[in-house]
């Protein structure tokens, strides 16, 4: 079985796939090029080269579809092209079309998204289920809200920076976690106040996956 989480966003989707027979995780990072500082640039090269992360640039969609923030079949076609890279990836770790369950991680009430945006990234997830649906086989799709997955980390109401932490701490004694080149990397990683990209959305997959492949009795 894969289990594989979903922490949607238009620029950075954060992924997580956790497959029972090998009892291992996976991450997948579909990033905006040049997104972040500098700094961060080249946090996610370095990321790029662990073996269980793999951290993949997007094309570039004003280019090959014109301007897609205005023009709504040019959004459309981005996220179709965007569903069927993020599957082809998923597709090159597995090794297979069978046995999923697939976890999204529901839209934050305290978000401070624009309207626009909103729909834009529910849409954008929409047709991502679409094309998982017609091209895995997918047993179900699950919605998990924020919430839930921070009270399994810790509470409720942990801010991105506490989540965070809580996984360099490796808070609930996961053994996979324990032996993974990413957490590795990022233990005992300084960020100060700001989580750099893409880590923020890789920890929000981990945490999702982990509450959806072993979820509290």
């Amino acid at each position: 079985m894969n289990y594989v989480s979903v922490d949607f966003s238009l620029n950075s989707p954060g992924i997580c796939i956790f497959n029972t027979e090998s009892n291992t995780h996976h991450y997948i990072s579909y990033v905006k090029p040049g997104l972040g500082t500098k700094k961060e640039q080249k946090l996610q090269e370095d990321i790029s080269l662990l073996s269980d992360v793999t951290l993949v640039y997007q094309q570039d969609w004003k280019t090959t579809f014109g301007d897609y923030s205005k023009n709504e079949l040019a959004k459309v076609r981005r996220y179709m092209a965007t569903a069927d890279q993020i599957i082809n990836i998923i597709l090159g770790i597995t090794k297979t079309k069978n046995d999923y369950i697939i976890a999204f991680e529901g839209t934050s009430y305290g978000s401070k998204m624009g309207t626009n945006n909103i729909i834009d990234m529910a849409a954008g997830a929409a047709i991502l289920k679409e094309q998982m649906i017609s091209q895995l086989h997918v047993k179900d799709i699950l919605t998990v809200a924020p919430t839930t997955i921070k009270k399994f980390a810790g509470k409720g109401n942990m801010n991105k920076l506490q989540l965070f932490e809580a996984y360099q701490q490796n808070v609930n004694d996961d053994p996979i976690l324990a032996q993974s080149p990413l957490h590795s990397m990022v233990k005992n990683l300084e960020i100060g106040k700001k989580i750099p990209k893409p880590l923020d959305d890789l920890v929000d997959a981990y945490f999702l996956v982990s509450y959806v492949a072993n979820p509290p009795t």
